[in-house]
């Protein structure tokens, strides 16, 4: 078969999945490898910005939907800039940003009363009063969590576990979605995501060791043996329950995408959901084999 008939048999929608992803790999690779703990940070602030715009579509409904969405932005922002400014000051910073998030939507509840203080629509204050919750659940979820990006990069070897913490999910990705194409037949969990299968799951994660004992022999000599065994089973099996997580959150607001900004991929959101859930497991791994 020539180059020419393979390319013509990958659909254009692989085409673009593929080209994206090229694109956004090299990018990433080269703020991680040559950008230093600033690029570390940028890489981290722009992925916790993305996926919480995306995040703050879904989640608002009300009139008042753009301003929370920015309230939320800057929230996401002043945990991210402290966390670069401020190490090991992150849960003080998450705690004072729920505080802060707590007065605003206390404040902003007067527009759903009168002057005479009476609730003028009990579905408006309370829908209001659940964005709160859904602020909070955003904050943690795709403003805190990110910033172990950081904490991962600057342990011993940092760059490196770096590596092979975006590799992991690379290859877990990527091989779950091919197996699982070939192969697959047992659903993983088709209440919330049918497409996935239990053989897929079993293919990314085969994938990922595979890819990080090349990782090792090739780059990472000072990697041990224990790592490259235990690491891909962790890191992978929270990135494929990230992914599940993601796919609930999105039937629980009934959407396919949780955007459109990434050819073939979807949202941020969408992308990068095993990253987000697996990074803290990376930087306990990292506490661990370092």
């Amino acid at each position: 078969m020539t180059k020419d008939s393979v390319l013509n048999n990958i659909s254009p929608e692989l085409k673009k999945r593929i080209l994206t992803a090229v694109l956004g790999v090299a990018a990433l690779l080269l703020l991680i490898i040559f950008g230093g703990m600033f690029g570390m940070f940028l890489v981290q602030v722009v992925l916790s910005l993305a996926m919480i715009h995306e995040f703050g579509h879904m989640a608002y409904s009300l009139p008042d939907q753009k301003e929370k969405r920015y309230v939320l932005l800057f929230a996401t922002w002043f945990i991210s800039l402290g966390s670069l400014i401020l190490a090991r000051s992150e849960y003080e910073l998450l705690v004072f940003t729920f505080l802060s998030l707590f007065v605003y939507f206390l404040v902003s509840a007067r527009r759903y009363g009168d002057q005479a203080g009476t609730i003028l629509e009990q579905a408006d204050f309370g829908a209001h009063f659940k964005e709160l919750m859904y602020s909070i659940f955003g904050l943690f979820y795709l403003g805190f969590l990110p910033t172990f990006f950081l904490k991962v990069h600057g342990s011993v070897s940092g760059v490196h576990w770096t590596m092979v913490f975006l590799f992991i999910n690379w290859a877990s990705d990527t091989g779950a979605y091919f197996a699982g194409k070939k192969y697959g037949k047992t659903k993983l969990y088709p209440l919330i995501s049918p497409k996935k299968t239990r053989e897929g799951a079993l293919g990314g994660m085969v994938c990922a060791w595979v890819v990080i004992l090349l990782y090792k022999v090739l780059l990472f000599g000072a990697m041990s043996w224990g790592a490259v065994i235990i690491v891909p089973l962790l890191v992978g099996a929270a990135s494929q329950i990230g992914d599940l997580c993601e796919s609930f959150l999105k039937r629980a607001f009934d959407k396919k995408d949780s955007g459109s900004i990434l050819p073939g991929h979807g949202g941020f959101l969408d992308r990068f959901d095993g990253v987000v859930f697996s990074l803290p497991i990376m930087y306990a791994c990292t506490r661990v084999f370092s």
